[in-house]
């Protein structure tokens, strides 16, 4: 018997049989399973994050879209635009049978009226004051649209601030309308109830998409600052 063989004998030890035994005591747990499938690129179960080009095509999109409008052509994206604007005009045109269209707001047709209106209003006005009268005409609706929303605001109005000024802007149109018809009649006894007519519905119709606002006790402080601004832009109308 060699030497070795006695040592085991002797104490009882087998070098051997002692490192399987740590081997398996060290042996980690088998990950294989849904974990494993899960992080190797395996189908899963679960619904999972949600990835950026789901997010973007999802029905719920900001600004009321509910298709992805980021890689459509630029003439799509203009012709809807356009579209949104000629609805909301006639609706302030022929307010009959209103369905809300205002609530979803822009600024492109408040901008087109109001540029409209001071080109218009530059070309009536004499040589000199062309570029005073444009300006002041433009201000005139920026700032005074401002102000009727702020005022709305502070009365306690439920409108958001840009709803209102939208509101405001594509109530000017008749006005617009107005302006044109002075610009090619040069008649006051044309002109005057041209501009009586368009005041009186630019303020009905006005009123009439705030009425939301919910201002019953305070509707006359609200309603005021409404008259006197397209009172003043009819008054202009008449005066060039």
């Amino acid at each position: 018997m060699s030497r070795e063989e006695q040592l085991v004998d002797e104490d009882g030890f087998d070098i051997d049989t002692t490192f399987d035994t740590a081997t398996n005591q060290t042996k980690r747990p088998d990950l294989s399973g849904s974990i494993g499938g899960r992080i190797g690129g395996g189908p899963s179960t679960g619904s999972g994050p949600v990835g950026p080009q789901q997010a973007y095509t999802s029905s719920a999109l900001p600004g009321g879209y509910h298709t992805n409008t980021l890689d459509e052509p630029i003439l799509t994206t203009i012709g809807r635009d356009f579209g949104k604007v000629g609805r909301k005009t006639i609706q302030v045109l022929y307010p009959k049978g209103r369905d809300n269209a205002l609530q979803e707001w822009d600024l492109w047709g408040p901008l087109f009226f109001c540029l409209s209106l001071a080109v218009i209003m530059s070309f009536l006005a004499p040589e000199q004051q062309e570029s005073a009268v444009f300006t002041g005409v433009f201000a005139l609706v920026c700032i005074g649209s401002c102000v009727v929303t702020l005022n709305c605001k502070l009365l306690g109005g439920h409108v958001s601030f840009f709803q209102s000024v939208c509101t405001l802007g594509y109530c000017i149109s008749p006005m617009a309308i107005a302006s044109l018809v002075s610009l090619l009649a040069h008649r006051i006894i044309v002109t005057l109830p041209v501009v009586a007519v368009a005041v009186g519905w630019s303020i009905s119709a006005s009123i009439g998409f705030l009425a939301g606002a919910q201002l019953a006790n305070r509707r006359l402080l609200a309603v005021f600052p409404i008259c006197l601004f397209y009172i003043c832009i009819g008054w202009i109308i008449i005066i060039s």
